[in-house]
């Protein structure tokens, strides 16, 4: 009997430092409003898998600008919506010049190493859409989608945000 105790005292420590150690490594690895205003690039974590995320292609394919063209959208409810739109290019002017947006492979470490300017749906929740949209819109930002992370190798891509209703009160 009290062998038995001995393992459910065990097992329960076990429990609680793995629950201290994850609220911990929240708390030390989230990232903070403050922190992002001092970079000038960001990357976005995209995962379709979360109820408030979409992901669409552009409806116009007909037109060559916008042959691969896709939506990526973080949304809770009507008034709070972030899109960012991926294309080879930024605007028809960069096309006919030429100038593609910057894609690149990275290493998987390159998550571990970037986790603090690495932003999720959850950010936007936590501060909001609004305020979250003011303090990335003059920054450089790169997506990642993690349908692209194809083994040890992540696709980052620069994209283009816009928001629709962030000006609505």
């Amino acid at each position: 009997m009290q062998e038995h105790h001995q393992k459910t005292v065990n097992r329960m420590k076990i429990v609680l430092i793995i629950c201290i150690t994850f609220f911990v490594k929240n708390i030390i690895y989230c990232q903070s409003f403050e922190s992002i205003k001092k970079v000038d690039t960001v990357f976005i974590f995209f995962d379709k898998k979360n109820k408030n995320a979409l992901k669409y292609p552009d409806g116009n394919k007909h037109i060559d600008f916008y042959k691969n063209c896709i939506y990526y959208q973080f949304n809770t409810n009507q008034l709070n919506t972030i899109v960012f739109i991926s294309n080879i290019y930024k605007d028809t002017d960069k096309m006919r010049e030429g100038i593609k947006n910057d894609e690149r492979i990275e290493k998987k470490a390159f998550l571990k190493k970037n986790k603090d300017i690495i932003l999720d749906v959850d950010f936007f929740e936590r501060n909001g859409f609004k305020n979250t949209f003011n303090l990335l819109y003059k920054k450089t930002i790169y997506l990642i989608d993690k349908d692209e992370i194809k083994g040890k190798k992540i696709k980052v891509k620069q994209v283009d945000m816009a928001c629709y209703t962030c000006f609505e009160e």
